[in-house]
C-alpha cells in the first residue's frame, strides 16, 4: 500500500511539473494588420501560445476564423477592428487545450480572413500539440520582401512565400521511441538532412544559405532521406535507438534541438544560394 501511495505522489508531482513546463513555455505571438495584409500570415505555434493581432491600417478590418469567407456564426473567433486612427486595442486568442477541444479543426489549423477584404486578406494559425516546441521561425527576411515566413523556415521557391515547416507527433519517451518529425513544404522529391544539437539560440540565429540556423555546434548529422512528391519528409519513429551506440546518444533528461537542411533550386521566393533550412523543433526527452 505504501508503494502505491508513493507511486501516486510521484505521478502527481510529474503531472504538476508537466503543467508548469507547459505554462512556462507559453508565449505571445504578434501579428500586425498593415498594408491590407496580416504580417505573420501563416503561423506555427505551440499549444498554449497566444496570438495577438494589432491594427495599423486606416480602414476597417476583421480577424474572422473560417475558410468559407463568410461570417455565419460558426467561427472559432471573430473580431472587427476600426481604423487605426482610433488606436484600437489588440485582439488576442489563446490556443490552449480547452480552445482546441471546443473548436476542433483538421490538423489544428485555424484559417482566418478579413470580411471586407476576403478575396485577398487571409492568414492561418497551426497549433503544434506534439511532444516538443517549434522555434526558429523566419519572421524577418534575408532577401527583403521575399523569403520571410513567420510560421516556418525561410521561404523557398517550391512553395512560394512559404518555408519548410517541422512539426512533431508521438511522445518524448526514450523507451517508446515513437517521436516522428514531419517536414512539409519541401521541394518535391528533393532531399532532407536532419541534424541535431543540445545547444540552440532562437533569439540570435545565424544566417545559413537561404535561411536561419538556430542550432549551435557541435551538431550531429543523421541520415539523408528523400521527400515525396508532395514535398513531405518524415523522420521516425525509431529516432532514439540508432543514437545509443554513438558518441552523442539521446538520453532521458536531455533536450535536443532539430533542424532540417535541404537543397533547392534558385527561384522566386528564395535568395538563390542553393539550399535552405526548416524551422527548429526542441524536444525534452523523458524515460
Amino acid at each position: 500500500m505504501l508503494l502505491s501511495t508513493r507511486t501516486f505522489y510521484c505521478w502527481l508531482c510529474a503531472a504538476a511539473l508537466f503543467l508548469l513546463a507547459a505554462q512556462a513555455r507559453a508565449g505571445i505571438v504578434d501579428v500586425s494588420i498593415q498594408g491590407f495584409g496580416f504580417n505573420g500570415q501563416h503561423l506555427t505555434i505551440a499549444l498554449g501560445d497566444t496570438v495577438r493581432w494589432r491594427q495599423f491600417d486606416a480602414t476597417t478590418h476583421t480577424v474572422t476564423e473560417g475558410t468559407d469567407l463568410v461570417l455565419n456564426g460558426n467561427e472559432a473567433f471573430h473580431h472587427s477592428f476600426p481604423s487605426a486612427s482610433t488606436n484600437p486595442a489588440p485582439f488576442s486568442v489563446t490556443f490552449d487545450a480547452a480552445f482546441l477541444a471546443a473548436n476542433p479543426r483538421t490538423g489544428n489549423r485555424y484559417d482566418y480572413f478579413c470580411v471586407p477584404h476576403s478575396s485577398f486578406m487571409h492568414g492561418s494559425v497551426t497549433v503544434d500539440t506534439g511532444p516538443g516546441t517549434p522555434f526558429c521561425f523566419c519572421a524577418n527576411p534575408l532577401c527583403p520582401g521575399i523569403n520571410a515566413d513567420a510560421g516556418a523556415g525561410c521561404a523557398n521557391a517550391a512553395v512560394v512565400f512559404n518555408g519548410a515547416r517541422m512539426l512533431g507527433t508521438g511522445t518524448a519517451s526514450i523507451a517508446t521511441d515513437d517521436l516522428v518529425l514531419t517536414i512539409d513544404r519541401l521541394p518535391a522529391n528533393g532531399s532532407a538532412l536532419l541534424f541535431r544539437s543540445t545547444s540552440a539560440d532562437g533569439a540570435n540565429p545565424a544566417v545559413f544559405q537561404d535561411g536561419f540556423l538556430c542550432l549551435q555546434t557541435p551538431y550531429v548529422r543523421t541520415r539523408l532521406i528523400p521527400a515525396n512528391a508532395a514535398g513531405v519528409a518524415q523522420f521516425g519513429p525509431g529516432l532514439v535507438a540508432p543514437t545509443q551506440p554513438t558518441f552523442r546518444p539521446i538520453l532521458a533528461g536531455q533536450t535536443w534541438h532539430f533542424q532540417v537542411w535541404y537543397p533547392e533550386a534558385p527561384g522566386l521566393g528564395n535568395c538563390g544560394t542553393g539550399s535552405n533550412v526548416s524551422n527548429g523543433y526542441s524536444v525534452a526527452f523523458a524515460p
